[in-house]
């Protein structure tokens, strides 16, 4: 018995069929390259963000952080031997360390804590903005300008105002029978003195001037 040759018709809807099935395959491959793709793709983000840096918490006085050097961002271990993760940018340093006063041979302050709290003390009251550090500021801009602002000089002018934020923090703060002289011993005062007229030079150099 012999077999009927397919007529066009069926050979036009078989190669159809073919071409739908070949087709689905396609796109099943397709759609399985994609899965496979997005699992390696999430895979790969996790392991980056194993590897990235730990990012810092809250704000940090930089101009308090030129004069110590602290750690990267990690985990510490406490006097008591816990472990902890130090995140805040106030006890650490990113990227390039701001700590420099090796670099530029700064001496240490004896009690740098003690030395930031007079210095944020000093730089906030408004008393002691309007009775003393604007006018220092308004009298060290009129030398700069006439090219004659010595930082030596300038820092005279600072110790000054320091010893009366060290008073009027004494005033305010401390205990009967604490004397402001021994919250901030002398070469801690007079570096601190020196840091405001180095700090000053760097403004009025980028022409932030104090004005009447």
């Amino acid at each position: 018995m012999t077999k009927k040759k397919p007529s066009a018709k069926q050979l036009a809807a078989r190669a159809k069929f073919v071409k739908m099935v070949r087709a689905k395959a396609a796109k099943s491959k397709a759609a399985k390259k994609k899965t496979v793709a997005k699992i390696v793709k999430k895979k790969t983000v996790k392991k980056a963000a194993k590897k990235k840096t730990i990012k810092q918490t809250g704000k940090s006085n930089k101009v308090y952080d030129k004069r110590l050097q602290a750690k990267k961002p990690g985990k510490r271990i406490s006097k008591k031997g816990n472990k902890y993760t130090e995140n805040r940018s106030n006890r650490s340093d990113k990227g390039r360390l701001l700590g420099i006063s090796k670099i530029c041979g700064l001496p240490k302050y004896k009690d740098p804590i003690a030395a930031r709290e007079i210095e944020l003390y000093a730089t906030n009251d408004n008393d002691l903005y309007r009775q003393q550090r604007r006018p220092i500021l308004i009298n060290l801009s009129k030398k700069h300008k006439k090219g004659l602002y010595k930082i030596e000089l300038a820092a005279k002018l600072w110790r000054y105002f320091i010893d009366s934020a060290l008073k009027k923090y004494n005033k305010e703060f401390g205990s009967r029978g604490d004397k402001w002289y021994e919250i901030l011993n002398v070469s801690d005062r007079q570096l601190l003195a020196e840091e405001f007229a180095k700090e000053t030079k760097d403004e009025f150099d980028l022409g932030n001037y104090t004005e009447k």
